[in-house]
């Protein structure tokens, strides 16, 4: 009798019974002789699937554990979006803790997201009162005396409390125990907001792809390489929603090709999620858009147009045509109910939410307009970024009124930080623009999107916008600007390996620019035209081309405007001297170019030059000086992020250590460079890994 105590150490108003010994003790417990411990749990999630979130489960064993430590209750509360495994995962580890809580375990359902209402604290506390025995006439009346005789009862016991889909805090607090060694669980699809702290908080996220993939994988066994295919577009079309995956999953089985099925229905997913004929989310998502204000119910809405699953503070109050501080206050309360998640000083929407958003949209919304906002803000947001990362000129008159974001030593850094972390909004802007009638913002965009694309690889980006920006450029009838979308086009082929497709490009860019007397068309044409064959190995006819395409800037490019170009002149050629074995001629224009493009701060030709040098001074078997650059070029590689050049410049390095003696570290070098390759789908990458075994 553990929990019973017999105590005189307090004033007593009234009658007051004193015994010297007492033998016997009978106590009334609506009925029960003794205590009752009851266990309210249900099923182990595990029999339902239940896979994952071992991050969370360990984070709430840490928990525990330090809460023990210190002598005080646990209380955490789980948020995030319906679905998303708030409730399993508390009941899960309620099970695994099954033997920590022997003086009960109880569980609420405080049905927080009822269209009914939730229920009140008197009811559910009625509800554990009654497996503690009080029931009948001997259940207190009132929410206060049920909650005092609760805290009564309790408070000694190592007890575990669940209260699911909470719907408020105040709803909460009337419902926490009085013991000390209590833990209480609390799930809820909004982010309750406690006054005075002791209250942990662990907002639940998607899975991960590898948990996502297994979840989908389930019905059909081993999947083939189509089949991983179709799943991983599946499980990116669901946001990695657990609850999507499962019900997406159920659907997969006995389907003659899962790649198809996909295809089918990913355009339309949160129609065709369906069980037993229900779509579980509608209704779910539906109540928490009813329960916003008239103006979060609007910005809800034009965050579903946004590109991408995450942006910015100031991307947001651009599509919402608000002030930043008002778009921050309307974010905070979308987040308060889970329908926007805040990471890191950025927002992001679920897939799913986004789907939902979009079939609320309605015509006062003026989602072109909207639409054409986002174009607006991303390309300056871009603009000031490019001319950090390259100091190449650009056609878009819009570059006049552009201040570089970044300046100082990690101003490139800086900028291209920024825009990975854009990329997949940026994907989408062309066809945005175009969709949206500004198609002078479409080819502009793929300008400012060149450099960036170009010196990172992005090539497969660049064929998919710049036939758009070819397109627009044609509508509005701009010769030059359409000289430089055929050369843009042209240079992504390139990158493809695609050298005859690239070529019909650079020939058709230099025809329009000659017949409207552009003498940079002209020129920059000729030039890629001399990197085709450098790439086919016709040394002496790029050469010629080269020294061609100095000429035109020598003799007809303002003064002003000739440096650059004549940088990137001393850079191709020295580059293809050094292939054609002529090193000794090369070396002083590399340097040259290397000196020139490090005062003006462009590290991706910056990068190059190094590792061009490196090669010259190879072939010109000084090792010493080889190596300088080799590890220089990887430097400056790597910290402009352009993987191909990176393992180029480990091949290189590769050979030195073979040629020190050095087989350890080459074998190494040899197989990073293999790995980068390999995801970047280069078939040299196999030839590197054969050497090595």
């Amino acid at each position: 009798m553990d929990e019973w105590h017999n105590a005189n150490n307090a004033p007593v108003d009234g009658n007051l019974i004193q015994a010297g010994s007492i033998e016997r003790v009978v106590m009334n417990l609506g009925g029960h002789s003794k205590p009752l411990y009851p266990d309210m749990l249900r099923l182990d999630p595990t029999h339902f699937g239940f896979i994952n979130r071992t991050a969370e489960l360990a984070e709430l064993d840490r928990l525990w554990r330090d809460a023990e430590s210190a002598g005080k209750p646990l209380v955490v509360v789980l948020s995030g979006m319906m679905g998303i495994g708030k409730s399993l995962t508390a009941l899960r580890w309620a099970h695994r803790m099954r033997e920590e809580f022997p003086g009960g375990i109880f569980v609420g359902d405080l049905r927080g997201s009822d269209p009914a209402g939730p229920r009140t604290a008197g009811e559910v506390l009625g509800r554990f009162l009654g497996r503690l025995g009080l029931t009948g006439a001997a259940l207190p009346a009132t929410e206060d005396e049920r909650s005092d005789a609760f805290c009564d009862i309790t408070a000694h016991r190592r007890i575990l409390v669940i209260l699911d889909d909470a719907a408020t805090a105040a709803q909460v607090k009337a419902l926490l125990p009085s013991s000390q060694t209590s833990a209480v669980l609390v799930t809820s699809r909004r982010e309750l907001t406690f006054l005075g702290g002791g209250v942990q908080t662990m907002p639940l996220a998607p899975f991960d792809e590898g948990a996502a993939i297994e979840l989908l994988s389930r019905p059909l066994g081993a999947a083939d390489t189509a089949e991983e295919s179709a799943l991983r577009k599946l499980s990116h079309v669901c946001g990695r929603h657990p609850m999507a995956l499962q019900v997406a999953a159920a659907q997969l089985s006995g389907r003659s090709s899962i790649e198809s099925y996909v295809d089918r229905i990913a355009p339309d997913l949160l129609r065709r999620l369906e069980v037993d004929g229900e779509r579980p989310f509608d209704g779910a998502f539906e109540f928490g858009y009813q329960a916003l204000s008239k103006d979060q119910q609007h910005a809800y809405r034009l965050l579903g147009c946004h590109p991408a699953t995450e942006f910015s503070l100031e991307a947001a109050a651009a599509l919402l045509g608000e002030s930043v501080a008002d778009t921050e206050e309307l974010l905070l309360a979308l987040s308060r109910a889970n329908l926007v998640v805040s990471v890191s000083g950025r927002y992001s929407i679920h897939a799913l939410l986004r789907q939902h958003a979009k079939t609320k949209l309605a015509a006062d919304d003026d989602s072109p307009a909207a639409l054409r906002r986002i174009v607006e803000h991303y390309h300056d947001f871009l603009m000031a970024r490019d001319i950090v990362l390259s100091k190449r000129r650009r056609l878009s008159s819009r570059y006049d009124a552009v201040r570089p974001a970044h300046e100082g030593e990690r101003a490139a850094e800086r900028a291209l930080e920024e825009l990975e972390a854009e990329r997949e909004t940026l994907s989408a802007l062309v066809g945005i623009a175009v969709e949206t009638g500004l198609d002078d913002r479409a080819w502009q965009l793929c300008e400012s999107l060149f450099s960036y694309y170009t010196d990172r690889n992005y090539f497969v980006d660049l064929i998919e916008i710049l036939p758009l920006g070819i397109a627009a450029a044609e509508r509005l009838g701009d010769p030059r600007a359409l000289v430089r979308m055929h050369s843009h086009f042209g240079s992504a082929c390139y990158a493809a390996g695609e050298y005859h497709a690239a070529q019909e490009q650079f020939e058709l860019s230099y025809d329009i620019a000659e017949a409207n007397q552009d003498d940079w068309g002209q020129q920059s044409a000729i030039e890629w035209i001399g990197l085709i064959h450098e790439r086919r190995e016709e040394c002496d006819e790029a050469l010629r081309c080269f020294e061609r395409s100095r000429d035109i800037v020598e003799k007809r490019f303002a003064a002003d405007r000739q440096s650059r170009p004549l940088g990137l002149y001393r850079m191709h050629s020295g580059r293809v001297l050094t292939r054609a074995g002529r090193a000794s001629e090369a070396l002083p224009r590399l340097a040259e170019a290397f000196d020139f493009f490090v005062g003006l701060g462009e590290q991706a030709n910056s990068a190059k030059v190094a590792l061009s040098l490196a090669e010259a001074h190879l072939q010109g078997n000084d090792l010493a000086e080889a190596l300088r650059w080799g590890q220089k070029a990887l430097e400056l590689c790597r910290a402009a992020r352009m993987a191909a050049d990176q393992a180029a410049a480990l091949e290189l390095l590769a050979e030195l250590s073979a040629r020190n003696g050095d087989v350890q570290a080459a074998a190494g070098q040899r197989r990073e460079a293999a790995e980068i390759l390999t995801v970047l789908g280069n078939r040299r990458a196999q030839a590197l890994l054969a050497r090595e075994s």
